[in-house]
């Protein structure tokens, strides 16, 4: 059903999605920029209003009979909501969307600001350096960067906070849980979280302990592992040479072709710019007919998992029809984006895949790798949960930051410096989005592969079930999507998969 009753709103909040999204696309592709939110959201009066959080809250509170109208309405209050957390301190939103193009990292030996490089190209660098004492000279300087940016995220954070208190549902971790719930089973985001550390716990300890010492000679807690050890075991495994960043498109590609899955719609942006970020992002900059892809391209099996997510969403962003409401192009349920990724990024995860698709016949002990650096994305969004709710209890300060790294640790087996705590920690609970869309993706490949068989990736037949996911862009919520799968929203399938690719 249309929302006439928020006619000017709804279409001045997809104007202003549309503008971000323009942004988002100049930093994930490393295009020069000019920056002023505070202008923007001045040219955006109605999404930018504190009454068009009121607005919404009353629209949803006539909609308990209609559960497509409460949807819509509900994603729309989570956009505007932080829209007004970034219209409550603009300066501090803006500086952190440029703190990683600004060159602040003073590796050592540098004797000022002369030479200093930026944080976004010490993160593509870092894990790709053999050198364990270079990496760990590097990491150093990073979080000495990253911990002089205190002052703007305790700002942003508490703006967050505010916002979320204008919300009307309760004090702010309330207001951000029922955010994110949207009809979320009883098993709240701190039990899935500790759940998914528990049962992977065994993993962690046996091969993810023995793995790490393989790739990078670290020995897990309470030895000597640190953070970068970590990201050079995700993104340079001893298997990286297997997977040449000549080949990502072209693998990506060939499986598209057994699938029968039509690429040519996704402008894919390869460039080698100074200021990209690594990895692959997918932007819709006007949805459903202009999705963009923005990769940093290099060897080894995560960045081709990245492309693969980046591939799946810029999908879900191209599938609804042009007529859809804005809600649906623009706005939804957090999680379910980060489903459509996590479904393609774990054909990785799959040995046949890996050879029919990328070519690459990989010993049993580098697919296990490859399957461990699933296991640890898992475990790092359920710390991450952890931690996002312990700073709304304890305050975003150093009480935070460390209780952060003690998860961090847990999750990982290795330690996490200081100065980088404070930026994986989110008021709105992002990583609690994250392992539901982990979760429901999870599922969903239980039922391609129990209906269409353990290559169901291949089998054309399977594409109308993703195009099923896809084609409603942001109108279904991760529990609906549970529901149609007949099934419970749970952490369970992510826990029985992990489980099944590590042995």
């Amino acid at each position: 059903m249309e929302l006439r009753e928020l006619a000017e709103l709804r279409t001045d909040s997809a104007a202003l999605a549309q503008r971000l999204a323009r942004v988002r696309w100049a930093l994930a592709a490393g295009l020069p920029i000019e920056l002023n939110l505070r202008l923007l959201l001045s040219e955006q009066a109605a999404a930018s209003s504190p009454d068009a959080l009121a607005q919404v809250g009353e629209e949803l509170a006539r909609s308990d009979d209609r559960p497509g109208r409460r949807a819509r309405l509900a994603a729309l209050r989570e956009f505007l909501v932080r829209i007004h957390a970034i219209s409550l301190d603009p300066g501090a939103a803006q500086a952190l969307w440029e703190f990683p193009r600004r060159k602040t990292v003073r590796p050592p030996g540098d004797a000022g600001l002369h030479g200093a490089i930026p944080e976004l190209q010490v993160e593509r660098e870092l894990p790709l350096l053999r050198s364990r004492e270079r990496r760990a000279e590097l990491e150093g300087a990073l979080a000495q960067a990253v911990s002089e940016e205190q002052g703007a995220r305790s700002a942003s954070w508490d703006a967050s906070i505010e916002a979320l208190g204008t919300l009307g549902l309760g004090q702010p971790l309330e207001a951000a849980l029922l955010l994110q719930a949207r009809g979320w089973s009883d098993e709240g985001p701190a039990a899935a979280a500790e759940h998914l550390l528990v049962a992977t716990q065994a993993i962690a300890d046996d091969l993810g302990r023995w793995l790490l010492e393989r790739h990078t000679s670290a020995q897990a807690l309470p030895g000597d592992a640190e953070r970068h050890d970590l990201l050079h075991f995700i993104h340079a495994p001893r298997c990286a040479s297997a997977f040449p960043r000549g080949e990502l498109v072209r693998t990506c590609r060939r499986w598209a072709e057994m699938l029968r899955l039509e690429l040519k719609s996704i402008k894919l942006d390869e460039e080698d710019r100074p200021q990209k970020p690594r990895g692959a992002q997918a932007v819709a900059l006007d949805p459903p007919d202009l999705v963009r892809v923005a990769l940093w391209p290099e060897e080894g099996p995560r960045a081709l998992s990245e492309l693969l997510g980046a591939i799946s969403i810029a999908q879900l962003r191209l599938g609804p029809p042009g007529d859809s409401p804005p809600e649906d192009l623009w706005f939804g349920d957090e999680g379910v984006p980060q489903a459509c990724a996590a479904l393609l990024a774990g054909l990785v995860c799959d040995p046949l895949w890996l050879r029919r698709c990328a070519h690459a016949d990989l010993q049993r002990d580098d697919e296990r790798a490859i399957a461990y650096a699933a296991v640890l994305d898992a475990r790092l969004a359920a710390a991450r949960t952890l931690s996002s709710l312990h700073a709304h209890q304890l305050g975003f300060g150093s009480r935070a930051d460390e209780a952060h790294r003690e998860l961090y640790a847990r999750a990982t087996g290795a330690a996490l410096p200081a100065g980088l705590a404070a930026r994986e920690l989110s008021p709105f609970l992002e990583p609690w989005a994250e392992l539901r869309g982990r979760a429901l993706a999870a599922q969903a490949r239980t039922s391609l592969r129990d209906r269409f068989d353990e290559d169901w990736w291949r089998n054309p037949r399977a594409l109308a079930v993703l195009r099923g996911l896809w084609g409603r862009g942001g109108r279904p919520t991760v529990p609906e999507l549970f529901a149609e799968l007949q099934a419970t929203p749970s952490i369970a399938p992510l826990e029985s998969w992990l489980t099944e690719i590590c042995r």
